[in-house]
């Protein structure tokens, strides 16, 4: 079976899909990516999988159709030259685009997962929001008519999605949990013995891209008024600048830099190795998640988090509260008392922790998430099918098989 993994991030075939590209070769699949960039270190990655890569042209902030026939054209000469069995498509323009692409160009069976909406979907509030959220309507429900099945990552999603009525009757829908982390890359770290703790040297991160929605100037305003309180407390910021019309600008950040209130370290390949040295993982985001795989990576390590209660994000708190806080959404106060609770409460650290790294176990282990997918692609044993049924969200009434 041969099997066209598309995305519009050439990064992420390394950091959120890598275990699935791996795991499709492991099962004998001749797999090809493609994405909107040829980075080095990622063909490298892929190669010693046996996996080629081959990038097309793609623009991934914007929808823009006086360029976008472009990224038409490279999908439909990928899949006329290529002549896969599948393709298996993630983020929102790879699948709009390329569903109805590779349906024109013949290939037999169609995966389309979407990680998460973005700004797509959240409520507009200008008439160019407005219209860019038709468009957008319009375009998922003629692309997801194309797929055989659809993978989406949250029931919020899936409740949306059946609401506008643009899940297609008959097709299969499967909600797996986020993306799924890799255990034994992100080892669990106790905190029990921690001096820095003890001293009250406390550090909390943000692992993200440098979205406003994502929720960096919360926690720089957070970080703010903590430091004046307690300025033994460190903040520390993970994530490379972004060219989406949302970014935090780098002189915005370089001001945080300059007044002391956090360090910021670019983008990071080794995340275990910044992670590992945090205490607190702290999200605020209102973007709309699929669910966020750094939110992931921090309870597989054993961290309490702080993120808010909106779609994706309240996935990463246990129904008990056990591994940490959920606040509402753009509410400065309210992330400041949850990090107040942690300086004030430094036993809760560890504590939290383990509970954070059983549900990673539990839901997130990214064998369960891979499991779903393969299954449904037919790719699996009992064992993986038997995880399914325990684990994988079905679909609602009505919202495929």
């Amino acid at each position: 079976m041969k099997v066209v993994v598309l995305t519009a991030d050439a990064n992420t075939l390394v950091y959120h899909r890598g275990d699935l590209i791996r795991d499709l070769a492991a099962h004998g699949c001749e797999v090809v990516t493609s994405a909107a960039e040829d980075y080095p270190h990622v063909r490298q990655y892929l190669a010693q999988f046996g996996v080629r890569h081959s990038p097309i042209r793609m623009v991934r902030s914007r929808v823009n159709p006086l360029y976008d026939w472009i990224t038409w054209l490279d999908m439909f000469r990928l899949f006329k030259e290529e002549k896969p069995d599948a393709l298996f498509a993630y983020t929102i323009k790879s699948v709009v685009y390329g569903c109805v692409v590779a349906r024109w160009a013949g290939v037999p069976k169609i995966y389309a997962l979407l990680p998460g909406l973005g700004f797509t979907f959240v409520k507009p509030e200008t008439w160019k929001q407005a219209a860019v959220q038709w468009i957008s309507k319009l375009l998922h429900r003629y692309a997801l008519k194309r797929a055989d099945v659809i993978f989406m990552q949250n029931r919020d999603d899936v409740r949306l999605f059946t609401d506008l009525k643009m899940l297609p009757p008959g097709v299969p829908v499967h909600v797996t949990a986020g993306s799924g982390v890799n255990l034994n890359e992100y080892p669990h770290v106790p905190l029990e013995n921690s001096a820095e703790i003890a001293e009250g040297r406390i550090r909390f991160v943000l692992v993200s891209r440098l979205l406003i929605s994502k929720g960096v100037c919360v926690y720089a305003e957070a970080a703010r008024q903590i430091k004046a309180r307690y300025p033994k407390v460190e903040f520390h910021l993970v994530g490379p600048f972004d060219p989406n019309p949302n970014r935090v600008s780098e002189e915005e950040v370089a001001g945080w830099v300059k007044d002391g209130l956090l360090t910021h370290h670019g983008m990071v390949r080794d995340v275990p190795g910044v992670l590992k040295d945090m205490h607190v993982f702290c999200l605020p985001t209102w973007y709309r998640e699929g669910v966020p795989h750094a939110t992931l990576e921090a309870l597989s390590m054993g961290r309490a988090v702080i993120t808010t209660d909106s779609v994706g994000a309240r996935e990463c708190i246990a129904q008990d509260g056990g591994n940490g806080f959920l606040v509402p959404p753009k509410d400065i106060e309210a992330v400041v008392k949850a990090m107040e609770f942690f300086i004030q409460n430094p036993d809760q650290i560890a504590r939290m922790g383990r509970a954070s790294r059983k549900l990673a176990e539990e839901v997130f282990d990214v064998k369960i998430v891979n499991g779903i997918i393969l299954n449904a692609m037919g790719l699996t044993t009992e064992t993986a099918k038997l995880k399914e049924t325990s684990v994988s969200a079905a679909c609602p009434a009505g919202v495929g098989a």
